[in-house]
C-alpha cells in the first residue's frame, strides 16, 4: 500500500510542481461534501495536504530516489513559506505541518529542516489555533486540542494543558446514549449518502476520542476502556 501511495504521488497529474492538489476534478463524479466540489471551490494552493505528503515521502521513500529529493525540496519550501508569514488560520493546514515535523523526526532526517525553529513556531501556532470559547465546542466546527495532539507526551500539551484537560471532561459529558458523539458538520447534497458517511465519521470520532482519553490518562487498558473518573464511558476500544 505504501509503495502504491508513493507511486501515485510521483506520477499523478494532480501535482503542479509545487503543490499536490487538495481538490481534484474526479471528486465531482461521486457523492461529496460541498467544499470538495472542484467546480465551485478554488483548487487549494496552500500546503494542505502538500506539507504532510512531503513528510510522508521523506519517511517512506528510498533516499536515493528522485521522489525523495522532490519531497525534500517541497518540505523546505513549505517550511520557508510558513516561517515567513503570520500564524495560519486554517487548522487543517496546521495539522499538515505537524505531520511533516513528525514524519521528518521518524525518518531521523532532521538535517533537512530547521526543526527547532519549526517546533517553536508550531508550539505557538497551536496555542493560537485552539478555540478558547468552549461554549462553541458542542455545536460549531471549531478547533480543539485533539486536532493537534492526543498525548501528554506531546510538545503541545504543556502550553494547552487546561483546555486539553477540559476536552477530556467535554468528551465524556457529550457522549450520546448509543456511545457515539455528534458530528458538527453536514452535507447539503447527497443526503442519503451523507447519512451513511455521517455514521462512518461517528466511528472515526469514537476511535479518536478514546485514543485522546487514553493518551491523557483518563482511560486505561488495551482491549477495553476503563474510565478513571466518576463519569461512565460507554464505548470500548
Amino acid at each position: 500500500m505504501v509503495k502504491k501511495i508513493l507511486s501515485y504521488l510521483e506520477n499523478t497529474d494532480d501535482f503542479n510542481g509545487q503543490f499536490w492538489h487538495n481538490i481534484i476534478k474526479s471528486n465531482d463524479n461521486f457523492p461529496h461534501a460541498p467544499w470538495w466540489n472542484s467546480k465551485s471551490t478554488k483548487l487549494h494552493d496552500d500546503y494542505n495536504p502538500t506539507a504532510c505528503l512531503a513528510g510522508f515521502i521523506i519517511r517512506y521513500a528510498d533516499k536515493d530516489s528522485k521522489l525523495y529529493s522532490l519531497a525534500c525540496r517541497i518540505a523546505k519550501e513549505a517550511v520557508d513559506s510558513y516561517m515567513n508569514q503570520d500564524y495560519l488560520n486554517n487548522m487543517h493546514t496546521v495539522q499538515c505541518y505537524i505531520r511533516l515535523m513528525q514524519y521528518v523526526e521518524e525518518a531521523e532526517a532532521d538535517d533537512i529542516l530547521d526543526m527547532n525553529a519549526l517546533k517553536d513556531k508550531l508550539i505557538k501556532q497551536v496555542v493560537y489555533s485552539i478555540t478558547k470559547n468552549t461554549s462553541e465546542w458542542e455545536t460549531a466546527y471549531i478547533c480543539k486540542p485533539s486536532q493537534f495532539f492526543n498525548s501528554k507526551d506531546s510538545i503541545f500539551y504543556v502550553n494547552n494543558k487546561e483546555l486539553a484537560d477540559f476536552e477530556c471532561d467535554f468528551i465524556i459529558k457529550t457522549q450520546l446514549d448509543d456511545g457515539s458523539w455528534n458530528i458538527t458538520w453536514e452535507w447539503t447534497d447527497y443526503l442519503a449518502e451523507w447519512a451513511i458517511s455521517k455514521n462512518w465519521w461517528k466511528s472515526n470520532l469514537i476511535i479518536s476520542n478514546l485514543l485522546y482519553l487514553r493518551g491523557l490518562s483518563k482511560i486505561q487498558g488495551e482491549g477495553c476502556a476503563e474510565i478513571l473518573s466518576k463519569d461512565k464511558i460507554r464505548v470500548f476500544l
